[in-house]
């Protein structure tokens, strides 16, 4: 069950809205974007365009209110979701080429 409500949260936190999972997919494709072992996307580029670094917030925020929610509801830390979140995202959604960071910070390549 818990698994099944994380499962939720993913769908959510990952492709909230279709025109935002493209635009997310799009900038990882670019390397301007990538995944942190913490369950959020963070800037690759720091010298990233505007309408990206809005993207990042802007899923972060619905990623951050998703992983609030299930949470409270099975009462457990934040953190877990975010965690168990990235290592889904990481493992199984991000395609060769992109980015993530590894648990001391370095930006890496699947």
């Amino acid at each position: 069950q818990f698994l099944a409500a994380l499962m939720v949260v993913v769908g959510l936190a990952v492709t909230s809205l279709p025109a935002r999972a493209d635009a997310l997919d799009d900038a990882r494709a670019a390397g301007l974007v990538g995944e942190r072992a913490d369950g959020y996307a963070a800037l690759v580029d720091p010298n990233a365009p505007a309408n990206i670094k809005s993207l990042v917030k802007d899923i972060n925020d619905k990623r951050r209110a998703a992983y609030q929610k299930i949470a409270a509801e099975k009462g457990v830390p934040v953190e877990q979701i975010g965690a168990i979140t990235a290592e889904k995202i990481i493992r199984e959604i991000l395609q060769p080429g992109m980015y993530y960071m590894d648990a001391t910070g370095a930006w890496k390549t699947k």
